[in-house]
């Protein structure tokens, strides 16, 4: 799931280590089965791009205006 932006996947990943308390992971491997998320990592990509588009939609919006001035510049 990404909301329509095939050029964000394509570019190099980083890597965000986090601890979360053990009941939390236990309640996102729930919703995982029962969801359409492929995995956990899946899960916390997507709660993230959410998170940021509900709280900083110009920041959100101004990646994906980025990306489409790269690709047609």
């Amino acid at each position: 799931m990404f909301f329509g932006c095939e050029t964000m996947e394509k570019q190099k990943d980083a890597y965000i280590g986090v601890r979360i308390p053990k009941t939390l992971k236990e309640l996102v491997q729930k919703v995982v089965a029962v969801d359409a998320h492929l995995n956990e990592a899946d899960f916390v990509r997507d709660a993230i791009r959410e998170k940021i588009q509900r709280e900083a939609p110009e920041l959100y919006a101004q990646l994906f205006r980025k990306q489409e001035a790269t690709k047609n510049g």
